[in-house]
């Protein structure tokens, strides 16, 4: 090399550290954050669940069944088996999953709950099958598995505290770098971020692309990425500079870092849930199934096992309502109505009649209302407990509706004198599940009339809620909340 050459190098290598230090007034401030290692609380509960149930079984046997001289083998046959039925349980339950353990507190207790009670069953099935049942007893494995719901639904209390704290003091899940074509769009970008995550994630700068006239280079942040500064970078608004983000993107590629693009997507009227490529061709993912084949197997499976033990159950409880409606008032014991369900499509809905017959209204023009004058007697009582809805158990049978689901509407049913569908725009999407019996709007105190544009807003909310989010242990959860609203409910009439 001669010595144009090297004197040409140095002058480059000073124009880049003279512009690396020009940038950093251009970067948006640096800002500190302690990362939370979240595969270390991950492993630490994992251990914290098992370990602490594994320590109730052998108390809890200690104080009572060894006593009363229980083979020790009951308990470390049970431990085992709590190990197996533990682990299927969590996973079905997605109660390890960071998307879960992100989420609200409510539906974090739902899930460790739900969890524990499917362990259990679990259990006493594997108990069956090795026919221990006959030397079991069944007060230490009661006794152990409300305490187990107890201990990780604690733990999750702790969690979840612990979570807000850090957050409050500084902490996060994901430091970011935001970069984008334009300063103003990088701020905006990394605003946004920070909102939209519940503060998960904390953006330590933001700044624009490299390669564009005011960018840092891309030694510069390279050098951020192997310093641990950042463990995910962010490029949004890049379509007016492909070039330099490509460039970008193949830098990184060489580096231990995520990377995450968000296109200008704003005039978009979907939600993107998913990136993925049909063959070499990007595709974005906007909608898709809110039930697996195997979550729907499972629903069902729910379905025709409660569904059929409650007939049977209430067998006697359905014919003495059945002659109190016949004696009560003249006309049908039942009421058939067509609503609409799963896919939209119109399907005949069972009830008992609580009406007089000849004030029917099967197109729901008049909704009841309180104090209703065309309600029977022995109907304002079947409307207050919920029991004119017990007859729907054959809907559940057939497969049109489930124990569990957004309730179903009638045909004519309108808010504020339209249709419900002209009134709030996206209200089939309550559609995409089967009609239930009850439901998660029904046990967050939306029932009766529905009046208002907020009262359907509100209800159509919650019944996307619960189709996003369905679980087993919401299901249980939901049934149990309906059984005490059965007692007591104003909503009711």
């Amino acid at each position: 090399m001669d010595q144009g050459q090297i004197d040409d190098a140095f002058d480059e290598s000073a124009l880049l550290a003279s512009r690396s230090d020009a940038v950093r007034e251009t970067v948006s401030r640096w800002t500190n954050c302690t990362r939370l290692e979240f595969p270390r609380v991950l492993a630490g509960l994992l251990v914290a669940d098992v370990m602490g149930s594994i320590c109730l079984a052998i108390l809890i046997f200690g104080l009572y069944a060894m006593p009363l001289n229980y083979a020790p083998r009951q308990l470390w046959a049970g431990t085992a088996g709590f190990g197996i039925a533990w682990a299927v349980s969590a996973w079905s339950q997605s109660l390890y999953r960071r998307s879960t353990m992100l989420s609200g507190l409510r539906h974090l207790l739902i899930r460790a709950a739900g969890t524990a009670i499917l362990a259990f069953g679990l259990m006493l099935l594997m108990a069956f099958a090795f026919t221990m049942t006959g030397t079991l007893s069944r007060i230490w494995l009661l006794s152990w598995g409300v305490s187990v719901g107890f201990w990780v639904c604690a733990s999750r209390l702790l969690w979840y505290r612990f979570l807000v704290r850090q957050l409050e003091y500084g902490g996060c899940l994901d430091r970011v770098l935001v970069l984008a074509e334009s300063a103003a769009a990088a701020w905006s970008i990394a605003q946004r971020v920070q909102i939209e995550s519940g503060g998960h994630i904390r953006v330590i700068a933001s700044a624009m692309l490299p390669g564009t006239p005011d960018g840092p280079t891309l030694e510069w942040v390279e050098e951020a990425v192997r310093e641990g500064m950042v463990d995910r970078i962010i490029v949004g608004r890049f379509e007016r500079t492909m070039v330099q983000t490509n460039a970008l993107l193949a830098r990184l590629s060489r580096l231990a870092i995520d990377v995450t693009l968000i296109p200008d997507l704003d005039g978009l009227c979907a939600p993107v849930l998913n990136v993925d490529r049909i063959g070499s061709m990007p595709a974005i993912d906007l909608h898709s199934r809110p039930l697996s084949p195997m979550k729907a197997a499972v629903k069902r499976a729910e379905d025709l096992f409660l569904g059929g033990v409650l007939l049977t159950l209430l067998s006697p409880v359905l014919l003495l309502l059945a002659a109190a409606i016949k004696l009560d008032s003249p006309g049908p014991v039942f009421f058939r109505q067509r609503r609409s369900g799963f896919h939209d499509r119109v399907f005949t809905v069972w009830k008992f009649r609580t009406m007089c017959h000849e004030a029917r209204d099967e197109l729901a023009v008049h909704q009841t209302s309180r104090d209703d004058e065309r309600v029977t007697r022995i109907g304002r009582i079947l409307r207050r407990s919920s029991m004119d809805e017990l007859p729907q158990l054959l809907n559940v049978l057939d497969g049109t509706m489930s124990i569990v689901g957004p309730r179903p509407h009638a045909l004519g049913m309108t808010a504020v004198g339209r249709p419900v569908s002209e009134v709030l725009v996206g209200y089939s999407a309550r559609h995409r599940l089967k009609p239930g019996i009850t439901g998660w709007a029904q046990v967050n105190g939306c029932r009766g009339e529905v009046n208002s544009e907020q009262k359907l807003r509100q209800r159509v909310m919650l019944d996307c809620y619960y189709i996003e989010n369905w679980s087993l242990a919401l299901d249980i959860w939901i049934i149990l909340r309906t059984a005490a609203l059965v007692l007591a409910d104003a909503n009711a009439y």
